[in-house]
């Protein structure tokens, strides 16, 4: 039964090339999905409980729940994470751009650095002796109005910040904390897990037949790589210390696609991470596709990128201005007021989160924005649906794709394999914007989702590989 349903909801990709032929030129506009379908929040709570019951009233006749998946047992030691090391990026003048603490939970964040989500007339209470507002900005996509401001006095707990303003803002700050992509990075070496380039890829994904509008979070973009020849990419620049403006991949004169890029204003930055995410993408959509990249990472060190919080809010404002269809983010970190409450607000305009769980191994505290409720928390695993061993686990992982060893798009023009839940994530999104094109409405969506995963481990959904694993 569950095989004759796969086969079925498969079947939208198989004819994908040559209805994608169909579609038109390369410069084709890919309509936003708004006026097609009822955007309203998903009821990814409803979805998860309904399968949480299914799994208690499948284990009542059990004697014992204790299960070994694929190598993993499921009991785990007490949560844990690894406290990454603090960087200061400078730019090319020498002036320090990033200053990077280590704060509460071991996380990173921009020292005396807070931000403030509300109206525009709650500046009024930045205004003191130990407070000093920096910038201001209004987010129209949020309707929100978005403070950074820095702490110039000697309390910069969290208590103290959140109790000098009224007790109906408090709920509204956060440090200015940087998350990290989740490329792999091996846990005995502080090297990338990569393998040999090569010009050829060998996985192959069903296609979506229909063009999609798709939205990513991550490092700059190589547009002029092979593998994205086919889809129509924009990006724009919200790293800290650049100017943001956008790029795009045009056609000069003689027929040639030349790249029109936001240049970097002194800040180190990376175009690794963001190219092979991208590649993925293209990996599962068809021509005429529409990527947009919201670019907020600077480079740490030579295997680590990261983006302040600030430039993730200004980034997320600008792709939902672009009514994308979902949003892929392949990084991870703390928990922060300020995330949440623009992710529910994106939720709330009929926008998907798709994350990356993360790749700090079974014991890791859970790690946002995929823990959050309205977010679809992806994992990883290999070629054998084993799962990768230092993908986070928990109850927040909804899906499980293909993410070690995958071939992805490197900067240099040639491919190399990457390994990581960020290499994973790419595939769900590409997969949940197919069906919000193909049901109109976002819990078939999710619904259809759920239904094409594979079943693995712990029967039903489990910390693991969650509702199962996307082909």
């Amino acid at each position: 039964m569950k095989y004759a349903l796969m086969v079925g909801v498969i079947s939208l990709f198989t004819a994908s090339i040559s209805q994608a032929q169909l579609v038109g030129t390369l410069n084709q506009v890919v309509s936003p999905v708004r006026p097609i379908i009822d955007r309203t929040p998903s009821d990814l709570a409803a979805i998860r409980e309904e399968a949480k019951r299914r799994v208690q009233s499948s284990i009542e006749d059990v004697d014992s729940a204790t299960t070994l998946v694929s190598g993993v047992v499921n009991r785990i030691p007490s949560p844990q994470f690894v406290v990454p090391e603090t960087a200061t990026i400078l730019s090319s003048s020498g002036q320090v751009i990033v200053n990077e603490v280590i704060v509460e939970d071991g996380f990173l964040a921009v020292a005396n650095e807070w931000l403030f989500i509300g109206e525009e007339a709650d500046s009024v209470h930045f205004q003191n002796n130990n407070i000093e507002l920096q910038k201001a900005q209004f987010l129209p996509a949020l309707s929100q109005w978005l403070f950074k401001v820095k702490v110039t006095g000697d309390k910069e707990d969290v208590s103290s910040i959140r109790n000098s303003l009224p007790k109906k803002l408090q709920s509204q700050i956060g440090r200015n904390h940087i998350y990290l992509s989740q490329n792999n990075v091996t846990k005995t070496g502080n090297r990338p897990d990569i393998e040999q380039y090569s010009n050829k890829s060998s996985q192959k994904f069903e296609v979506c037949p229909t063009p999609l509008r798709i939205g990513m979070i991550d490092t700059h973009v190589m547009a002029t790589h092979p593998k994205l020849s086919h889809i129509n990419l924009t990006q724009a620049s919200f790293t800290v210390g650049q100017h943001q403006n956008a790029s795009t991949l045009a056609t000069d004169e003689e027929g040639e696609k030349v790249l029109k890029s936001p240049q970097a204003k002194g800040v180190p930055i990376s175009y690794d991470h963001g190219t092979a995410v991208a590649s993925l993408l293209a990996a599962s959509v068809p021509e005429s596709s529409q990527v947009f990249n919201a670019s907020v990472f600077y480079s740490r060190n030579s295997v680590s990128q990261g983006a302040t919080l600030i430039s993730l809010i200004e980034g997320l404002n600008y792709l939902a201005s672009q009514h994308v269809d979902a949003i892929n983010m392949s990084l991870a970190g703390p928990d922060n007021p300020i995330l949440a409450r623009v992710i529910k607000k994106l939720d709330e305009n009929g926008i998907q989160i798709i994350a990356a769980v993360g790749n700090e191994g079974p014991a890791s505290l859970p790690l946002y924005p995929a823990a959050y409720t309205e977010t679809l928390g992806i994992t990883a695993v290999d070629k054998s649906n084993a799962i990768y061993r230092w993908a986070n686990q928990g109850d927040y992982v909804d899906f499980a794709a293909f993410g070690v060893s995958v071939d992805a798009a490197h900067p240099n023009g040639k491919t190399v394999r990457q390994t990581g839940t960020s290499m994973a994530s790419p595939r769900a999104t590409a997969l949940y914007a197919c069906f919000l094109r193909t049901e109109k409405e976002r819990n078939a969506a999710l619904i259809k989702l759920q239904q094409l995963a594979i079943d693995a481990g712990t029967p039903g959904r489990d910390s693991v590989f969650g509702f199962g694993v996307l082909p």
